[in-house]
């Protein structure tokens, strides 16, 4: 993936808390399509980091749109990337 971005730490530091913890999170990609799942891992491959879903889908950081997630009794929802253009 030539124009692949990698997310921010900051953001970055929400997947790894997910994951951690293995929080249930629901994922929005930047077309819209959502999962409601856990992270069980964050990867790398040709230089593009990648989610590892426990139901075993491989979701691009580069297509994240939204995490949502319950940290410490707190609703959060973290943007990383706008939605496509419809």
């Amino acid at each position: 993936m030539a124009d692949y971005q990698p997310v921010s730490c900051d953001l970055y530091d929400w997947l790894e808390i997910a994951a951690s913890w293995q929080l249930p999170v629901t994922i929005t990609d930047r077309d819209g399509r959502t999962w409601a799942d856990r992270i069980r891992t964050i990867e790398a491959s040709d230089g593009v980091e990648y989610l590892l879903l426990e139901r075993a889908e491989r979701l691009s950081l580069a297509d994240l749109a939204t995490l949502e997630l319950v940290w410490q009794g707190e609703e959060k929802r973290i943007h990383f990337a706008p939605p496509h253009s419809q």
